[in-house]
């Protein structure tokens, strides 16, 4: 009777997962298909990734040359590679670019199951994977044309080769092809962005306890492979590669306050993740498991996750920085889960119990959350926006200026002048190149001027000398509205598009 019961229970709790599991995954997908197909930027630099897949094409020269001005390509050659298919034939498209970034957000969900079910069982690490995606109004964020999403899936399937069986003297040794797998997959997170160099230390300082064989192995191996890589890509480059890095250097203004707000946005919106991870390790620390526990090799994953926080105080810095913390939490929660070996068998597994409760918090907390995408009238004011850009520069010949949104750019076929968030402090550091803004503004180079992000002084003047406002329009964004100034020259002026649910304004202040 007590067997029969426990089957009957044991099923209720493997349906209830299953089925809630299921039902988070299904509305990420939904939503990221809606988001997929719009057509216009839905974060306001989405364009300078983008226009760096086509550069990379067909004018790779331009990536690394030393000057700020054409923006060069900062962070390394792993996501301008990643797009490159997708802008290959025809015009750069958005849509195209965003079912890569959706293909690397599938194959993250993957790792984070396959990471989990190294401890777990298929359920709990079915529930696992529905609770890292879960905060739609963070994992969104995997959607956008940016570094951030692929960076994220090499280093989670870096974790899946390099993760030690457990944080133990001789619990696991690197085999020569791990090894070779796991530093491949680090380099092309780091050659994707720079951040994944402290979301992947742990990864390899781990084996020095472990074992320290494999930790000497990994370690020499990957500083060999880094220093191969970039030799190459200075040779590739005529030195640019390392010259456009000076970038993190000029852009280095640091701000406690932000690092705060971020903090509690983040936390806000993660705590469901983050509570989730913290008791099952607190359970399972105090259980007859504790040892495990203690020694389960997913909180270097946690602890990576972790490394790159100090960063959200520089200035521009936003909780991306911190967003592996999501699989990483999502992990160890299922792991701390699982039963310990020689569980009783003759009541409900405690496993699926817990399997069942992440996978509920799970779809609970997908209910709750928005997920962040475009509205009619955003379409409609963007279509609007771009199409004046655009008929704008056919018009006057071009070239244009656009401190964001960067996407002003790939409408008219132009490389990106300069990005716009890091514009007044690039430029208060006198980087070569920025000098040439300020010059062709005065001579009245660009023919159209688009400004929604703060310029030096000097920007400001010439400005207002050769150009006239023409009125702005407010583009929507994941954050909220972005009002864009538009400033043709001075004998190019004319009216921006007014219509219902197009949200530009005439030649008024």
């Amino acid at each position: 009777m007590r067997e029969r019961y426990a089957s009957r229970v044991e099923l209720v709790l493997i349906s209830t997962t299953l089925a809630c599991s299921a039902l988070v995954v299904v509305a990420y997908l939904l939503h990221a298909g809606a988001l997929v197909s719009y057509r216009w930027d839905w974060s306001p630099d989405e364009g300078l990734y983008l226009d760096w897949a086509r550069r990379l094409l067909h004018s790779p020269g331009s990536l690394h040359l030393r000057s700020f001005v054409p923006f060069p390509s900062v962070y390394g050659p792993g996501l301008p590679a990643l797009l490159a298919p997708a802008v290959a034939f025809g015009a750069p498209s958005l849509p195209a670019a965003r079912l890569v970034l959706l293909a690397c957000a599938m194959v993250s969900a993957w790792a984070t199951y396959a990471l989990a079910r190294r401890v777990a069982s298929p359920v709990l690490a079915c529930a696992a994977t529905a609770l890292a995606l879960a905060p739609f109004a963070l994992t969104f964020w995997h959607l956008l044309v940016r570094p951030d999403g692929p960076m994220l899936t090499f280093w989670l399937l870096a974790a899946l080769v390099l993760l030690p069986r457990q944080l133990a003297r001789g619990a696991d040794a690197l085999t020569p092809q791990r090894t070779a797998f796991g530093v491949v997959l680090l380099l092309a997170a780091v050659l994707t962005k720079q951040t994944a160099v402290l979301h992947g230390a742990p990864l390899v300082l781990g084996w020095w306890w472990v074992d320290r064989r494999s930790a000497v192995r990994l370690a020499s191996w990957l500083a060999g492979a880094s220093l191969a890589v970039v030799l190459v890509l200075q040779w590739a480059t005529a030195g640019g590669f390392l010259w456009v890095n000076r970038v993190w250097v000029l852009h280095g203004a640091w701000d406690p306050a932000l690092a705060l707000r971020i903090t509690v946005f983040f936390v806000l919106r993660a705590w469901p993740v983050l509570l989730a991870g913290a008791v099952a390790l607190w359970v399972a620390v105090r259980g007859p498991a504790a040892e495990q526990a203690r020694r389960d090799s997913s909180l270097l994953l946690v602890v990576g996750a972790l490394a790159a926080a100090p960063l959200i105080g520089k200035y521009g810095a936003w909780w991306n920085y911190v967003l592996p913390l999501l699989p990483a939490a999502a992990v160890t929660a299922a792991r701390a889960a699982a039963a310990p070996p020689g569980s009783p068998t003759r009541r409900p597994r405690p496993g699926l119990a817990w399997a069942a409760a992440l996978a509920v918090l799970a779809l609970v907390t997908a209910a709750s959350e928005r997920f962040p995408l475009p509205t009619a009238a955003d379409e409609k004011t963007a279509s609007a926006f771009y199409g004046y850009v655009r008929e704008h520069t056919l018009e006057s010949g071009g070239p244009i200026l656009a401190i964001r949104p960067e996407l002003a750019y790939v409408v008219v076929g132009q490389s990106v002048e300069m990005e716009g968030s890091g514009y007044l402090q690039i430029a208060g550091n006198h980087a070569p190149g920025t000098e040439r803004i300020v010059q062709r503004l005065a001579s009245g180079t660009y023919t159209l001027a688009l400004v929604s992000w703060p310029m030096p002084a000097e920007a400001y003047a010439e400005l207002s000398r050769s150009y006239r406002y023409a009125g702005s329009c407010r583009l929507g964004y994941y954050f909220g509205l972005s009002s864009v100034a538009v400033l043709p020259r001075q004998d190019l002026v004319r009216p921006l598009p007014t219509a219902a649910d197009v949200r530009c304004g005439g030649d008024r202040r």
